[in-house]
């Protein structure tokens, strides 16, 4: 929220610096740059080492936490969880490209973008077609260096996997570790993220004082291109979940609505995770199994929103600093965010995507315009938690169809009586 309010303030005061011509306005400028580009040169630093930790932690702890403990059902739903998340990337890298067109870019706001808390000395990233193929790993400690985070991924899920095949006595000790580091650089991230309304403000102040009301302009245009394409994913999830799901959509519909209430109040997704579980189990007959297990592992792992969000990210900024991406960086791009989207982590709101900003600096996005972006990400939170919760019922319904299709429509009610009972 203070991001979000240092935000408006610096659009505000930026805007009104650049109507006027006042040199006070400039004279601030000068002071606050160099705050935004020392914030930003800190976040960048911290990177890395909590993207490798975080997805090691992940792929190390699954095993201690039971993660086998549904055996084929628990890899039907992680396997679903993957297939939907690449197909909703996919799809995302469609539908964006004509949304854009709509959207003419202002190439002054582009250069003062492109200034506003430049770290010196700072590596570029070539994207070019059949770049990505060169970050393959061939030495760790530089692709460090270069910001590679293809290298950093692939390196920390093989050395993830060797340990999860380890013996208990050697594995749990290294687990521990693991979870320790994740910890400790998610507090580190915690701390600068307190800094963020003061390099927010920075970045947007200056930028608006470059370039005017067309900084708000952009910004304004992502919001409504993020919420466009999630309605779209939101009313979508209906159709496919009554064909694929064996149910109707007026069913799915009443299953999904409590659950999207609570959503909508609290813009969350693990708050609405009884009315789920209540909602599957009255309109959907869902087997305890599906409620008990799926549910509450689909809350905590599956976010459709993300490769959504993401990728509409990547080609809008892509087409603001008219970057080319090839098949090949897309791709890259959406692996990265579908591995680091089953990272789960407690992170203020508007944190968690700074996980995932080692992947657009591989695909050559500068980021100050992540940065920005960023800042803006509470405007569709409501559209996004509803996604979610759809999507979790959706997948609730798809890998229950058999044992639903089981039980006889007169036994509908039971389940109705057995939740009386428990309240």
């Amino acid at each position: 929220m203070f991001s979000l309010l240092a935000l408006g303030v610096g659009l505000a005061l930026g805007t009104v610096g650049h109507g006027t011509g006042i040199a006070a306005f400039e004279v601030v400028a000068k002071l606050v740059e160099p705050l935004g580009a020392f914030w930003l040169a800190a976040l960048q630093m911290a990177l890395l080492p909590l993207v490798f930790s975080q997805l090691l932690s992940a792929i190390v702890g699954s095993r201690a936490e039971g993660g086998a403990s549904m055996g084929g059902l628990g890899l039907r739903a992680i396997a679903l969880f993957v297939f939907l998340l690449a197909a909703a990337g996919i799809v995302t890298a469609i539908l964006t490209p004509p949304l854009l067109s709509f959207y003419k870019v202002d190439p002054q706001m582009v250069e003062s973008l492109a200034h506003v808390g430049k770290i010196p000395n700072m590596p570029a990233v070539d994207a070019k077609s059949g770049d990505w193929t060169k970050s393959l790993p061939t030495n760790l400690i530089e692709s460090a260096r270069k910001g590679e985070v293809l290298p950093i991924l692939i390196f920390a899920g093989l050395l993830g996997a060797a340990i999860h095949r380890l013996r208990d006595e050697q594995r749990i000790p290294i687990t521990n570790v693991a979870r320790g580091l994740a910890e400790a650089m998610m507090t580190i991230v915690r701390w600068l993220l307190l800094g963020a309304p003061v390099g927010i403000f920075a970045l947007t102040y200056v930028s608006a004082l470059r370039a005017g009301g067309a900084t708000a302009g952009m910004m304004g245009a992502f919001i409504l291109l993020v919420c466009i394409l999630l309605a779209i994913f939101l009313i979508a999830l209906y159709p496919i979940t009554a064909l694929t799901g064996r149910t109707s959509m007026r069913q799915f519909a009443r299953a999904a609505a409590p659950a999207q209430l609570v959503a909508i109040s609290t813009l969350s997704s693990l708050a609405a995770l009884p009315a789920l579980v209540q909602g599957g189990v009255d309109h959907l007959r869902l087997p305890s199994r599906v409620s008990g297990f799926v549910l509450p592992l689909s809350v905590t792992l599956f976010k459709l929103n993300r490769p959504v969000s993401s990728m509409a990210k990547l080609f809008f900024l892509a087409y603001v600093y008219h970057v080319p991406l090839s098949i090949g960086t897309i791709g890259v791009f959406l692996v990265s965010v579908i591995l680091l989207s089953f990272g789960t982590v407690g992170v203020p709101q508007g944190g968690q995507a700074f996980t995932t900003l080692p992947a657009y600096l591989a695909a050559g996005i500068p980021v100050q315009g992540v940065i920005l972006l960023e800042a803006t990400a509470i405007a569709p939170d409501m559209l996004k938690t509803l996604v979610n919760v759809t999507a979790d019922m959706s997948v609730a319904a798809f890998l229950s169809r058999d044992s639903r299709a089981a039980v006889p429509a007169a036994e509908e009610t039971v389940p109705e009586m057995a939740s009386e009972g428990a309240r």
